[in-house]
């Protein structure tokens, strides 16, 4: 059995990349599965969205050889993203390492996985921002102490909410636990849940998927549900960033600046709504759903010209 320690596995992910990372005991996610009875009991609706994580509370049984949590955050907003995408895309999505994969950074921690095993570590994960993922990475991300929760039940850092996360379970014995200081959210502050045109967040630290935007621009196939109506989902295409971008702590960073992502800005014509209602399948599977990091399969482009031509409409409903 190697011999590292959580401060080498925190150095080499500093070296490929990441902003920072925390090293935690698998027993630190114990307390998850009271999160999400929880929000089952105060949401039952959510039951059937939320199934798909119970897999998240038998990380000891499906992985019984895992010891550690190793998770990493890489902050979005030394980024651009293109004004035009802005209350149309989630920048989550887009700017994600993973949605461009043969791009420099993605390879880059992806020669941190490679790292890890050459440590001699059998290791679980490595997916960044993907619904498949195998660990409940906010969760984790907070145990480790590199942020906390805000009543958007979003992660935080030092930056604000928009981080790619990314985890792995390890077969070592080891720990780096970070200390955060952020303040928590005002009692009084509202901000997030009065930007939810759909009321999703229904009270804070408290989400009902089946209300969010995002969930049906995406895993929803596009369609408005009997409960809500098309124009609040405004020009939304696919997820949806409002309750982050209402945010105090999100406000003062100005996406006009930073990094520009070739792979992205290269699409700007193209993920027009005018144009993606109109584009073939091929062009749809091979240069958009990549961008969504699984949250669109390869033969959900339909979703996309749905959710474009409600935007259209929404926009032309709305033109002065």
């Amino acid at each position: 059995m190697t011999t590292l320690t959580g401060a080498a596995i925190h150095a080499a992910a500093l070296e490929y990349g990441y902003d920072n990372c925390g090293v935690i005991p698998v027993s630190d996610l114990d307390g998850y599965a009271a999160r999400l009875r929880e929000r089952q009991e105060k949401i039952p609706a959510s039951k059937a969205v939320y199934a798909n994580m119970e897999r998240f509370t038998e990380l000891k049984e499906r992985y019984p050889w895992a010891k550690s949590v190793v998770i990493c955050t890489t902050w979005l907003g030394k980024y651009r993203f293109p004004q035009s995408f802005q209350g149309k895309y989630a920048k989550a999505f887009f700017l994600a390492a993973d949605a461009v994969p043969d791009s420099p950074r993605h390879e880059q921690k992806q020669q941190f996985t490679v790292w890890l095993q050459a440590q001699g570590l059998r290791i679980a994960g490595g997916e960044a921002n993907a619904p498949s993922h195998i660990l409940p990475l906010r969760y984790a991300a907070v145990a480790a102490g590199l942020g906390i929760f805000r009543k958007n039940n979003f992660f935080y850092g030092e930056e604000g909410s928009y981080y790619d996360l990314e985890g792995y379970l390890i077969d070592a014995d080891v720990t780096y636990r970070q200390q955060c200081s952020l303040r928590p959210c005002a009692d009084t502050c509202m901000c997030c849940q009065n930007a939810c045109k759909t009321h999703a967040l229904c009270a804070p630290y408290m989400m009902n998927p089946l209300s969010c935007v995002s969930f049906w621009t995406t895993f929803g196939q596009g369609q408005v549900p009997p409960h809500l109506e098309a124009g609040q989902f405004g020009t939304w295409i696919c997820g949806c960033d409002a309750c982050q971008d209402a945010c105090p702590c999100n406000r003062r960073h100005d996406w006009s600046q930073g990094e520009a992502i070739a792979e992205v800005e290269e699409l700007t014509d193209l993920l027009a709504p005018e144009t993606l209602v109109q584009a073939p399948d091929d062009i749809l599977r091979e240069q958009v759903i990549p961008l969504t990091v699984d949250h669109l399969r390869p033969g959900e482009t339909q979703t996309l010209r749905t959710c474009a031509a409600r935007a259209l409409a929404y926009e032309k409903s709305h033109q002065a």
